[in-house]
């Protein structure tokens, strides 16, 4: 088992991001062009609490990968915590725990904490998992900005 964490700061106040974090269209958005998860864009609501989807996933958006399993096991407002436990194809377990916390009014941290077990494959598990999380993190660098002008447009306009 592997536990990695990486995180970044975002130039959106931790209420803008956390509102996102909560939603499948950030997922979604997030894992762009490198991995599909159509059971995530079917949900046009909110993540809840023992939400359950089950669907393939599909590396660069076209070919198959593994049927995946995600459960949301929480959604914390006072902590801005959402966890995640998830599995699929050779990955026996993939838990995730994102947190967003404030550094200012205008700037936010977000951090992804993933714990994997895929067994004898859990070092290239953990070799995409770092990859994967890091272009992640760089599509929320991305649309931070863009999801803060839009709360302001929203309360302004």
């Amino acid at each position: 088992m592997r536990t990695i964490e990486i995180s970044t700061q975002l130039d959106a106040p931790a209420d803008v991001i956390w509102a996102a974090m909560k939603t499948p269209d950030a997922l979604v958005h997030v894992a762009g062009s490198m991995l599909r998860y159509r059971a995530a864009e079917r949900l046009d609501r909110p993540w809840r609490v023992d939400d359950a989807i089950v669907g393939w996933t599909f590396l660069g958006r076209v070919v198959p990968f593994s049927r995946h399993h995600l459960t949301v096991k929480l959604i914390d407002d006072e902590a801005r915590v959402l966890v995640t436990e998830e599995h699929g194809g050779a990955v026996r377990r993939w838990d995730h725990v994102l947190i967003t916390s404030p550094v200012d009014a205008r700037r936010s941290t977000y951090q992804d904490r993933i714990t994997i077990d895929a067994g004898a494959l859990t070092p290239a598990v953990a070799l995409f998992a770092q990859v994967f999380y890091r272009y992640r993190q760089r599509r929320w660098r991305r649309l931070a900005p863009v999801l803060d002008v839009s709360r302001r447009v929203e309360f302004t306009g």
